[in-house]
């Protein structure tokens, strides 16, 4: 009958000689196997029991991984410059495969998406200059930019806002060229008709001036060449009364009078 392996130790420390060959005849498995071998002898080959190595690489990739999910969320929950290189890093310590892969691709997407984003941000304050100057400058060559640079506005709620900018700016410069016109059109008639005031008046007095006789001078005899008194003119006819005559008219019967002397019309 076989002794157990209690005996045995036993039988081994109570041989002196056994005591040398003890620690070549324990072989230690593993947590607490181990087999006996007799002294002088050869221990029985036993395969080597390599430390489980594996189980904590793959919690080493697991917590990697973890780390560059919950990185790459928060770039996509927050959408910012400062987001994206933690979580590159974090994906970049991650071994090759698809789960790098997918996690790349996501950040690649948020990047061209915050690339998007800051295009159509830059449009949007391009046309809030342009509307501002529209509103500071109001003039018809102002209209088409700020309008342009509206139309490319991809925020709808953005855009609105702007258009509605526009259309009152637009209104104003409507009504101010209106108003224009019309005072425009006023002057013009005002003008018509004050030359048509006066060229009434001008043909009331010519007119006057045409019904009013002018004086005439009586035909003097010839001067006596031989002796002989004096032979006054005959007495004119009496006149009808004159109507009242215009500062005009009088001074035009004195120029009359005064060419009527020079030509000798009046012989004294």
């Amino acid at each position: 009958m076989k002794k157990s392996m209690k005996e045995q130790l036993k039988a081994i420390f109570k041989n002196k000689k056994g005591m040398t060959g003890l620690v070549a005849g324990i072989v230690v498995l593993g947590t607490g196997g181990y087999v006996l071998s007799q002294p002088g002898t050869k221990p029985t080959s036993t395969p080597k029991v390599e430390q489980s190595t594996s189980s904590s690489s793959v919690d080493k990739e697991d917590e990697l991984m973890k780390k560059a999910e919950k990185a790459v969320k928060l770039l996509e929950d927050n959408q910012v410059k400062e987001n994206v290189s933690p979580a590159e890093t974090a994906v970049k310590g991650l071994k090759a495969g698809d789960s790098k892969d997918k996690l790349t691709k996501r950040i690649d997407a948020v990047k061209v998406n915050m690339a998007k984003k800051e295009a159509e941000a830059e449009l949007a304050k391009e046309a809030e200059a342009a509307v501002a100057k529209l509103e500071a400058e109001q003039v018809d060559g102002n209209i088409q930019p700020a309008q342009t640079a509206t139309d490319k506005v991809v925020d709808k709620a953005t855009k609105g806002k702007l258009q509605h900018r526009i259309n009152l700016v637009k209104d104003a410069i409507a009504a101010r060229a209106a108003q224009a016109v019309a005072q425009a059109k006023a002057e013009e008639e005002a003008r018509a008709a004050a030359e048509a005031q006066a060229q009434q008046a001008a043909a009331q007095q010519q007119a006057q001036v045409q019904e009013t006789p002018s004086y005439q001078a009586p035909a003097q005899a010839p001067a006596q060449t031989t002796g002989g008194d004096y032979t006054p003119p005959a007495q004119a006819p009496a006149q009808q009364p004159q109507q009242s005559l215009t500062q005009d008219q009088r001074q035009q019967q004195l120029n009359d009078a005064d060419a009527n002397f020079n030509n000798g019309t009046y012989d004294y």
